[in-house]
């Protein structure tokens, strides 16, 4: 693995274990707790005396609002931050690509620490090009190179993979085995329907049936029911947007009213709104906890407590990257930590936290429904009539977020 050859000593810092030997955490309320009860260590804090953070964000060009709802996270999480070596987080423009290393190294030579950045995956290339990093840094996009990356550079994105993964792997997991795919004949949409092929293909699952539909045309009520007639699926993976799923999803149940439905964040804004929403009634989805409002009952920057006047907060997108940036402020003195212990997880806004042999987050994202009051956690999917009866979710798989 590559963590195996960090630059630095690591530090022990408590990690949360979810393999079947460790700690099986649950969803009790709004609180992550271990077996027995007792509540697991504040998520906050984690640095050592006289730490120093260098966030490295584009400060204008095409990423700036990216970059100012990423920047308001982290320092929202620096605030909060109680703890006695809170670290100094200094701003730092990252520059062109061409000139990243060099800008790294001059936060490097100011006393840096850890490093939470760049964004764009030119920059993140060319991190991922040297032979090691002095110090940990969080990138906040994946490069396009699959080979293995410098030493010390971690990768954090928020990519619609993540969402079509977690859908095949929770449909897995509640033991179906047939899936319907239906998605718009874009380029986001193929390449969310390529992402659950190959996953769903991965871990055993058949595709029974697929189908794509022209964006901003009718739907073809046929082309729909042409689909849904191809008998046997456990349920139908649904790869739209929010507002292509209020068009189509009330016709997939006109249809097939017993067959589950399952889709990516795409549908849910993050603005509960019943009356709007009231067409989605029974769509399943996954999403971030944050957005869900699924968070520890003590994290003072839960979304319901959130006052901030930020255009971003305003935008699905600009959310996300808020809440990315509290766990990139969290993250950033665990990741060795979470990097040497396979199986070893963090309760991040974004989702359950682990992190891959080749130093790239990965996340579990939460089941959701929509219900009469809007979008709720579920811990599984109810028994459909024309559906195979899915086994009980386990424990760990329920809402873990």
């Amino acid at each position: 693995m590559m963590q195996q050859n960090r630059v630095l000593p690591r530090r022990r810092l408590p990690i949360w274990i979810s393999s079947a030997a460790g700690l099986a955490l649950v969803l009790t309320g709004c609180a992550y707790l271990p077996v027995g009860g007792a509540p697991v260590e504040d998520i906050s804090g984690g640095f050592a005396p006289g730490d120093r953070v260098a966030l490295l964000l584009p400060t204008e060009g095409p990423y700036l609002e990216v970059s100012d709802a990423v920047r308001d996270g982290v320092r929202a999480a620096a605030r909060v931050d109680d703890t006695a070596a809170q670290p100094k987080v200094v701003s730092v423009d990252s520059g062109s690509p061409d000139r990243v290393t060099a800008i790294l190294g001059q936060a490097l030579e100011s006393g840096a620490t850890h490093v939470i950045g760049p964004l764009d995956k030119p920059s993140v290339d060319a991190l991922a090009a040297q032979a090691a990093l002095k110090v940990p840094a969080l990138a906040l996009n994946e490069g396009t190179s699959a080979a293995r990356p410098a030493s010390n550079l971690f990768q954090f994105a928020l990519s619609p993979e993540t969402d079509v993964i977690e859908v095949a792997n929770k449909a897995k997991g509640l033991g179906f085995s047939r899936a319907l795919m239906l998605f718009p004949d874009d380029a986001a949409g193929k390449r969310r329907a390529q992402a659950f092929r190959d996953h769903w293909g991965r871990v055993g699952g058949t595709l029974a049936g697929e189908s794509a539909f022209r964006p901003g045309a009718e739907v073809d009520p046929a082309e729909i029911q042409g689909l849904l007639d191809r008998g046997g699926a456990h349920f139908l993976f649904l790869a739209v947007n929010a507002e292509q799923a209020r068009v189509i999803y009330p016709r997939i149940r006109a249809n097939a009213a017993a067959l589950p439905v399952i889709a990516t964040s795409d549908v849910y804004p993050g603005d509960a709104d019943p009356a709007r929403d009231r067409v989605l009634t029974g769509l399943y989805f996954v999403d971030m906890p944050w957005m869900l409002g699924v968070e520890r009952g003590n994290d003072p920057l839960r979304r319901s407590d959130l006052k901030s006047p930020a255009s971003h907060l305003a935008t699905p997108l600009g959310r996300r990257l808020y809440a990315m940036g509290i766990d990139a402020y969290r993250l950033a003195p665990r990741l060795s930590a979470l990097a040497d212990n396979p199986g070893a997880s963090f309760p991040g806004q974004t989702g359950r936290i682990s992190i891959d042999a080749l130093g790239r987050v990965r996340r579990q994202l939460i089941l959701a429904r929509f219900g009469d009051s809007g979008p709720e956690p579920v811990a599984g999917i109810e028994a459909q009539g024309q559906a195979t009866q899915p086994r009980s979710p386990r424990p760990e798989s329920a809402s873990r977020g």
